[in-house]
């Protein structure tokens, strides 16, 4: 696809401009149908992404996407059409702003609810270096089921009626899957007024023309326009926070986006300019099923995932308890929990893409006498930890908090990896923390949690798609600690847990073959460990080498405080203990298998480190 510089697009007819969206949208469906990444929400705004740099001066005006996966319209038409065959792939580009990729990426984001704050900042900063200069502007563009994040109502009450500020509303009424919530009913209203936007528009300009003589007069011909105003048209959310308000207007036509930027621009102050597009606009599938094309996938053909076994057994144990509730923050169908929600709507709650607001309703369902269980992603938990502290570990309430995606989420990148969750969630008194590397150990974890659910909240941690063969034919999966042995006289102790055992297991075949037994020992309980169950396990083995292997962060990891334990012990289990994790930095996006070489938790790397260690 061709390279446009700003001045080129500018210099574009509108019917060139159309064409070019046009053009967009195919080279959007053949690239991201290959390499895989976030399809329908990149379709629905072609127009508003490309109306952006056709009115204003980028780098130099700041353009933040929130959220981010919608950015890739930008990313094309910023220099870096040529690069999307190398998509999300590992050392291509990232299917996220990033600030090092690129100057035009003012501002990375892989969450949603950033970019209100984050142009706030730069508008602050800019107001406090040259408070004169109002030729530059910043603008957040909010999407997806943005506006359900508690974190833009935080940023919208902190505007000022000085701040020089435009938020693009990019409203396809949906997140991943349908919004939900009474914000997103009062868009609906918002969206059937067609008339609004003209109505406002031309009363605005005629009752601007009202003279103002003297300062007491001025200011009270200011209220009295105020109050003619109100009553002309009906005033918004947004305009009762003084927020100027362009729209609702059409999204996918080019002509109104461009007159709607325009006109926010020339405006001095906070704007809010709401824009209805199509998720999945231009390509069929996409516009009929907008949640099945939100985010594609380059292979195919997987088996069953932990996240399916998750939502099929939560099935099973809804229909015994009718106790049982489900949680989702705008992700039913990327948890497993589309199932749940047709079968038991009642006990289904989605709660947007409000991870916080999300736990602290758990811990009020569960004060209430009901059985939450929370099914988030790994990453998206982060936002929730203090209210996983503060509200249910502190008061001692039972849920059951689901981490989907754990460990490495490929090719998503940083932003979305699941490395921190074990750190975060070991040092909080109540809580117990599984890590099942199968499906069955899943199931029976998950049913554990519900059945015994009383004072503690259990966090089940799982990796994003489906089981490993090789766990599965080496070990039960029917304990808490479990151990395999590649022979007889082992002199390595391989201690490791979840989805990454299979790399132990292979790594011990690799040392095998050089003539270096090993044992390998799988564990699923993390908090509070069983050490009784792995004192069982070793029986009286000495080792020359204990080998922590975790798929996680290193500082304050699981196996961090483990070995520090043992060694502290009368009886140890090793001459010398190593641990292998995921060292003081981000992972990029990639396969699994390229990042697991990237951080040395493969195989080969481990079989390696192993002989040296030797």
């Amino acid at each position: 696809m061709k390279t446009y510089s700003q001045e080129e697009l500018k210099a574009l007819t509108t019917p060139e401009a159309k064409t070019l969206c046009e053009d967009i949208r195919r080279y959007l469906v053949d690239q991201v149908m290959s390499t895989g990444g976030h399809l329908a929400s990149n379709l629905g705004i072609v127009e508003v992404s490309l109306g952006l740099l056709r009115v204003f001066n980028l780098p130099d005006d700041h353009v933040l996407y929130d959220t981010g996966h919608q950015s890739y319209v930008h990313k094309i038409l910023t220099g870096r059409a040529q690069a999307f065959s190398a998509l999300r792939t590992y050392g291509g580009i990232s299917g996220f702003p990033k600030r090092s990729e690129s100057e035009f990426d003012s501002f990375g984001a892989g969450h949603s609810g950033t970019a209100v704050s984050a142009a706030l900042g730069f508008s602050r900063a800019r107001a406090l270096q040259n408070p004169k200069d109002h030729s530059q502007h910043t603008v957040a563009v909010l999407g997806d089921g943005a506006l359900t994040c508690g974190m833009v109502y935080e940023a919208l009450n902190n505007i000022r009626p000085s701040d020089n500020l435009i938020i693009i509303l990019n409203d396809n009424d949906m997140s991943i899957s349908k919004s939900v919530g009474r914000l997103s009913r009062y868009l609906s209203k918002v969206r059937k007024s067609k008339r609004y936007l003209s109505m406002k528009v031309k009363s605005h300009h005629v009752l601007d023309r009202i003279p103002l003589v003297g300062a007491g007069i001025e200011r009270g011909l200011s209220r009295m326009k105020r109050s003619l105003k109100s009553i002309v048209y009906r005033s918004n959310l947004f305009e009762q926070l003084g927020i100027y308000y362009l729209g609702p207007a059409n999204g996918n036509n080019l002509e109104e986006v461009e007159r709607l930027l325009i006109e926010a621009r020339r405006h001095r102050g906070p704007v809010l300019v709401h824009f209805i597009t199509k998720k999945g606009c231009g390509y069929a599938p996409a516009e009929e099923d907008p949640g099945r094309y939100h985010s594609v996938s380059a292979s195919a053909g997987e088996c069953v995932t932990f996240s399916e076994k998750f939502g099929e057994t939560l099935c099973e144990l809804a229909s015994a308890d009718d106790k049982v509730v489900a949680i989702t923050a705008a992700m039913e169908s990327g948890t497993g929990l589309s199932a749940f929600h047709s079968r038991f709507p009642k006990r289904f709650y989605d709660v947007g893409i409000s991870e916080e607001h999300g736990m602290t309703f758990a811990a009020g369902l569960s004060a209430g006498g009901v059985k939450p269980v929370f099914a988030v992603y790994s990453t998206f938990f982060q936002r929730a930890y203090d209210q996983l502290f503060h509200d249910l570990s502190l008061q001692n309430l039972g849920a059951v908090v689901a981490l989907d995606r754990a460990g490495f989420a490929d090719t998503d990148g940083p932003t979305h990896h699941g490395l921190f969750d074990v750190s975060l969630t070991l040092g909080l008194p109540g809580v117990e923390v599984y890590s099942p590397a199968t499906h069955r150990e899943l199931c029976r974890t998950l049913r554990a949690a519900v059945k015994d659910f009383d004072t503690a909240t259990t966090v089940l941690r799982y990796p994003k798609g489906s089981e490993k063969a090789e766990i599965v034919r080496r070990f039960p999966c029917n304990g808490n600690v479990e151990r395999w042995d590649s022979g007889q006289n082992a002199r390595v102790l391989i201690l490791t847990y979840g989805r990454i055992t299979e790399q132990a297991l292979l790594a011990a075949d690799r040392l095998k073959a050089v003539g270096v037994e090993c044992t390998v020992v799988k564990i699923l309980k993390l908090k509070p460990f069983d050490r009784e169950a792995l004192a069982h396990v070793l029986r009286d083995d000495v080792f020359d080498l204990c080998y922590c292997l975790e798929e996680g962060i290193l500082s304050g990891g699981f196996f961090e405080g483990l070995v520090l334990r043992l060694s502290a012990e009368e009886r140890l289990i090793a001459n010398r203990f190593s641990i292998r994790a995921v060292e003081d930095s981000f992972v990029p996006h990639g396969k699994y298998a390229e990042l697991i070489s990237h951080t040395k938790l493969d195989a080969t790397s481990v079989s390696r480190e192993i002989a040296s260690l030797l």
